[in-house]
C-alpha cells in the first residue's frame, strides 16, 4: 500500500538521490550526514510503499525536489496528486528543475501541460500550479481510494541558497 508520510526520511532520499547522480560524483560530493543537516527544517512530505520509506518531496522556498528510490520509479503515481495538493498549501506557483536526461518526467510533465520557464546547467525548469497544467483526461487511478492530505499550519518554508 502507498501512502504519504509527514516528513521526508531524509536517508532514503539521499539514497534515491546518490543512487541517480552516482555516477557524477554525488556520494563523494555531499555526505548523508550534511544532507541530512542542511534539509532537516525544509518542509517536506515522504512517500511510503508498504510500511517502507521510498522517497518524497522536499521544498526549500524556491524549488520542490522529488527523489524515489528506483524499485518504485513509475509505481508512485498515486501518491502524486495528493502530494502536489500539499505542495500548493506552501506556495501557489512551484519551480522543478529536471534533468535532461531524466526523459521519464520530461515526458510527464509536458504531457500534463506544465511550461517550460528556463534552463539551468544540465536542468529544464517548469513551473507547476494548481489545475495541473492543460490535462484533459482523467488519471488513470480516479477511483482508487482518497488519500488524505493534511496541511501544514504556517510552516514557513526554509531559504537555503541554490
Amino acid at each position: 500500500m502507498l501512502r504519504l508520510t509527514d516528513r521526508v526520511d531524509l536517508g532514503v532520499f539521499y539514497d534515491a538521490d546518490a543512487l541517480r547522480y552516482g555516477a557524477r560524483g554525488y556520494a563523494d560530493a555531499v555526505t548523508r550526514e550534511r544532507f541530512a543537516g542542511f534539509y532537516a527544517d525544509c518542509p517536506s512530505i515522504g512517500f511510503e510503499a508498504d510500511g517502507r520509506a521510498i522517497g518524497g518531496i522536499l521544498f526549500d522556498g524556491e524549488e520542490a525536489h522529488i527523489a524515489v528510490l528506483p524499485d518504485y520509479h513509475g509505481r508512485w503515481a498515486i501518491l502524486l496528486k495528493p502530494a502536489l495538493q500539499w505542495l500548493f498549501t506552501l506556495q501557489p506557483e512551484i519551480t522543478v528543475a529536471v534533468e535532461r536526461d531524466n526523459a521519464r518526467c520530461l515526458r510527464f510533465l509536458d504531457r500534463h501541460g506544465w511550461p517550460r520557464t528556463g534552463e539551468r546547467d544540465d536542468d529544464i525548469l517548469y513551473r507547476l500550479a494548481p489545475q495541473g497544467g492543460s490535462r484533459k483526461t482523467a488519471y488513470p487511478f480516479r477511483r482508487r481510494a482518497h488519500i488524505p492530505v493534511s496541511s501544514p499550519e504556517k510552516v514557513p518554508p526554509c531559504t537555503l541558497p541554490h
